[in-house]
């Protein structure tokens, strides 16, 4: 009986490193299945919307949108799921994004999902996020947002622009009471002739499609003074 029981007790770490290692295997191949069935539905999602669907970044995402917030933190900088074409008359591009932050055991991978939307405006910078803690702090000592008439919207969001006044034109009482009926609406920058909307988390693919969606209630809310004032004057599809 001694022997039996030494000789489990000398098998036990060799038994605890193989349940180790099947779970590791078992991960691996989930992740695989469910990556390739993202794909999957990405693929189906582009084609129902009339959109080219690429698995890899075909245009470097991150460079070539460098200069929204979104994609000026971290490294191994990588799209993928990639979605890409016109909507409503307007080049669209819809993505899955992640990039690394810290090293070693405390290296974290950040997920999101988002759209880039050609805008028939020329914007100044403009950034809309979800307000956190730290956000309330620092405007306890002079550094606010910009508010506005929703107190809802205020306490809910943290917005900055480069111009008060086009934050206001843009982000008027009937698209924030859009964002708000969204729920947890996602983050918003708006610069030169692009609008980008994100979310953070990997998300389903049906998320995706309410980027897009949001995007597309964004633009065509609009205000016409402001078409006229920094774009064409009016949207796709109008007569003049």
């Amino acid at each position: 009986m001694e022997v039996l029981v030494g000789g489990l007790a000398g098998m036990l770490p060799c038994l605890i490193f193989a349940a180790i290692v099947a779970l590791i295997v078992v991960g691996i191949v989930y992740g695989i299945i469910k990556a390739r069935e993202r794909r999957e539905a990405m693929a189906r999602l582009a084609a129902s919307l009339g959109l080219r669907y690429y698995a890899a970044d075909p245009w470097d995402l991150p460079s070539r949108y460098g200069h929204f917030d979104l994609f000026g933190h971290g490294r191994s900088k990588r799209a993928s799921n990639i979605m890409g074409g016109q909507r409503d008359g307007r080049s669209v591009i819809v993505f899955d994004y992640r990039y690394t932050t810290g090293s070693g055991k405390n290296q974290t991978t950040h997920h999101y999902q988002g759209a880039v939307l050609e805008i028939p405006i020329v914007a100044p910078r403009l950034r809309m996020r979800r307000e956190n803690i730290l956000d309330r702090v620092a405007s306890w000592v002079g550094y606010d947002d910009i508010d506005f008439e929703s107190d809802e919207f205020s306490r809910r969001y943290h917005v900055k622009s480069e111009d008060r006044r086009f934050a206001y034109d843009i982000l008027h009482t009937r698209l924030i009471g859009y964002l708000l009926r969204c729920g947890a609406a996602p983050s918003m920058e708006m610069q030169g002739p692009l609008v980008l909307v994100y979310d953070s988390g990997r998300g389903d693919v049906a998320n995706t499609q309410r980027l897009l969606a949001i995007g597309q209630e964004i633009i065509r809310s609009i205000p016409g003074y402001v078409l006229k004032a920094r774009g064409a004057g009016r949207k796709p599809g109008e007569r003049g």
